[in-house]
């Protein structure tokens, strides 16, 4: 059964209103767009993530941070000894589709529209693994330790991350050219406009750190062990993993 709780942000437990669920419909479809043409290279990010829980020989609980649809999970988890699944994400109607999504899967779950640090910190107990993909490079460096600090306490195993990374010794605008660079001539799924709405969220929210940095931020938030499991073809795409 798929537990769903709602944690609404306004006062009065107001639903989405209509103009931000259209907003989040179309960011959400051209994202998807992406998603299925993977350009971001969601297929290897997701068959790593399997790796991971495939080695895992005992039953274990995992936690999806930003879960969006839950697809990718979904696809990691099968065949593994997943029991229970938990899912956070800012966007209420993203837990709606991950709802659907996860119907019918062989292991519990629940489901919070919720902020994340706050979702954390309410843990009663670690999640064995924790994944989050795409999602932490938004913050400013202070904000990703804090985050990934949280993150540590919940977990029980392995924290897995996928995110942005610039190489050693390029700055953000670097990055941006080199990525955009490679990204943008394989959009060709996107219309005119989803293609500049990509490109305006990037320019505008993300933040990524070196592989060092990255690396460097599990080992200050408290795991015993970090490293890299995969680059993407880009070079600009990377998934880490952090043990307790």
């Amino acid at each position: 059964m798929v537990n769903v709780h709602i944690h609404q942000f306004a006062p009065d437990g107001a639903v989405v209103d209509a103009n931000a669920m259209e907003q989040f419909q179309k960011q959400w479809g051209a994202y998807q767009k992406l998603v299925d043409s993977d350009v971001l290279s969601h297929q290897a990010a997701g068959a790593t993530l399997h790796q991971v829980l495939a080695g895992i020989s005992r039953p274990f609980t995992f936690l999806d941070i930003a879960c969006g649809d839950a697809s990718l999970t979904k696809r990691a988890l099968a065949g593994t000894k997943g029991s229970h699944y938990h899912g956070i994400d800012l966007s209420e109607p993203a837990i709606e589709l991950a709802a659907k999504m996860l119907d019918g899967v062989p292991y519990e779950v629940d489901l919070d529209h919720e902020d994340f640090v706050t979702a954390l910190e309410q843990r009663p107990e670690p999640a064995d693994v924790v994944w989050c993909g795409l999602s932490i490079h938004h913050l400013v460096t202070a904000d990703k330790l804090e985050l990934m600090k949280a993150i540590r306490g919940a977990t029980g195993i392995a924290f897995v991350l996928y995110e942005p990374s610039r190489r050693d010794g390029e700055d953000r605008e670097a990055w941006l050219r080199r990525f955009l660079g490679a990204q943008e001539p394989t959009w060709t799924t996107l219309t005119p406009e989803e293609h500049q709405q990509i490109v305006h969220h990037i320019e505008t929210s993300d933040l990524p750190e070196t592989a060092a940095d990255w690396l460097d931020l599990g080992r200050k938030s408290g795991f015993a062990r970090a490293t890299q499991l995969f680059v993407d073809p880009t070079d600009g795409l990377r998934i880490f993993r952090y043990d307790v």
